[in-house]
C-alpha cells in the first residue's frame, strides 16, 4: 500500500494521548456525498478535516488514525498508538483504530479503496492488532459508515488478504519511518533505522519495537545521555551515525547550529520564542534570549524529561516542534 505520512500534508507529531489500540479496525466515511475525483482533491478535504475537527470540535487532532483517499492512497492520520476521537467511546478510542474512506451518500468504493482497506488491516496486525473490522456504528448511536459501507463491513469484504507493507508513491521501496521530524522512536519503521539497530546489539529489521526502544534506552543511561528512548540527534551522534534533517515538509524548523543561552541575540531566539508561545507558554517574542526565556526554556526541559540546563541545543529544539503540547 502507498502510505502517505504526517509530513505529506505539512504536519509534525500528534499531540494526540498515546494509545495501543489492539482489538481492531473501525470504519467510517465522509457523511454527506463529497464528490472527491482526485488525489488531490482528497488531500485538500483530509487536511480541511483536520482543520475542522481542531478548530471545531477543539480536539488535539484530526479524529481519525488513517484515511483513503480515491486511488487507494492511505492517509496517515494520528497514526499508530494515538488515542482516537473517532468512534464516540472511551473504549472504542483506546482500543481501536479508525480509518475513513473519502467517500459519503451513496457514493461507491473504489476498488483501489477497498485493497487499501485490506492493506491497512494487514498492516495494523503485522503490529499487534486483532484485525476484525467494525462499523462506527457498532460502537454508538449514527449512521456512519453509511448503507453502501456498511454490508461491506458486515461481509467480511475488509477482512481479505491485503499486502501490509507499505511503499513510495511509485509502488517500491520501503517507506521512509516516522513524521519526517529527524527522530526515530517507537513503532516507527523504515531502512532508515536499519543502521542504528546492530550497533545497539538487536536486529537490523527496519522496525523501531520494543526491543529496539529498549536497547536505545539502555545505552542512553550507560552513556549518560538523556534517557528517552528516541533515537535523536544526540544519540545518533554519539553512536557514530548521522541524524537525519527533518523533511522539509514535515513542519519542523531545523535546528540553526546556535546554542541559545542567558543574552542570546540572535534571529534563532525569536523563532523559538514564537514556537513556545505557540505551544501556550508565556515568553516575550523580542529575539533575545534572556533570563525570563531561560526559565521557560528550564520548565520545559523538565516537562519533556530533557536534561535540564536551560540552554536550547538540538535536543531542546527539536523538542519545541515534535514532543506532544501537554
Amino acid at each position: 500500500m502507498i502510505l502517505r505520512p504526517r509530513s505529506h500534508f505539512g504536519w509534525g507529531a500528534s499531540a494526540a494521548d498515546y494509545a495501543n489500540p489492539t482489538k481492531g479496525l473501525v470504519v467510517h466515511y465522509n457523511g454527506g456525498p463529497t464528490s472527491l475525483r482526485t488525489v488531490e482533491d482528497c488531500i485538500r478535504y483530509w487536511k480541511g478535516v483536520r482543520t475542522q475537527h481542531m478548530s471545531g470540535n477543539g480536539w488535539a487532532d484530526i479524529g481519525y488514525s488513517f484515511g483513503v483517499a480515491v486511488n487507494g492512497e492511505v492517509f496517515t492520520g494520528r497514526g499508530l498508538n494515538r488515542y482516537q476521537a473517532a468512534q464516540g467511546t472511551t473504549s472504542g478510542n483506546a482500543n481501536y483504530y479508525s480509518v475513513s474512506l473519502m467517500i459519503g451518500g451513496t457514493e461507491q468504493p473504489t476498488p483501489a479503496q477497498i485493497q487499501a482497506v485490506k492493506d491497512l488491516r494487514a498492516y495494523l496486525m503485522a503490529r499487534g492488532n486483532s484485525g476484525t473490522v467494525l462499523g462506527h456504528r457498532d460502537f454508538v448511536s449514527t449512521s456512519c459508515p453509511g448503507g453502501v459501507l456498511y454490508p461491506l463491513v458486515k461481509d467480511g469484504t475488509f477482512t481479505g488478504s491485503g499486502n501490509g507493507t507499505p511503499t513510495t508513491s511509485t509502488g517500491t521501496g520501503e517507506y521512509r519511518p516516522e513524521n519526517g521530524d529527524g527522530l526515530y522512536m517507537l513503532y516507527e519503521y523504515g531502512d532508515a533505522i536499519k543502521p542504528l539497530q546492530p550497533k545497539l546489539g538487536v536486529t537490523s529489521d527496519g522496525y523501531y519495537g520494543p526491543g529496539t526502544e529498549a536497547a536505545v534506552r539502555a545505552y542512553q543511561q550507560a552513556n549518560g545521555l538523556t534517557v528517552d528512548g528516541i533515537a535523536g540527534p544526540q544519540t545518533l551522534t554519539h553512536l557514530g551515525l548521522t541524524a537525519p534533517a527533518p523533511a522539509k515538509d514535515s513542519g519542523v524548523v531545523e535546528w540553526p547550529g546556535v546554542y541559545l543561552k542567558d543574552y542570546t541575540a540572535h534571529t534563532s531566539a525569536r523563532t523559538w520564542q514564537q514556537r513556545m508561545k505557540d505551544r501556550g507558554w508565556t515568553i516575550t517574542v523580542d529575539g533575545k534570549y534572556g533570563p525570563a526565556s531561560a526559565r521557560v526554556c528550564l520548565a520545559f526541559q523538565k516537562e519533556k524529561r530533557l536534561t535540564a540546563d536551560g540552554i536550547v541545543g538540538p535536543d531542546t529544539w527539536r523538542a519545541a516542534w515534535t514532543s506532544p503540547v501537554t
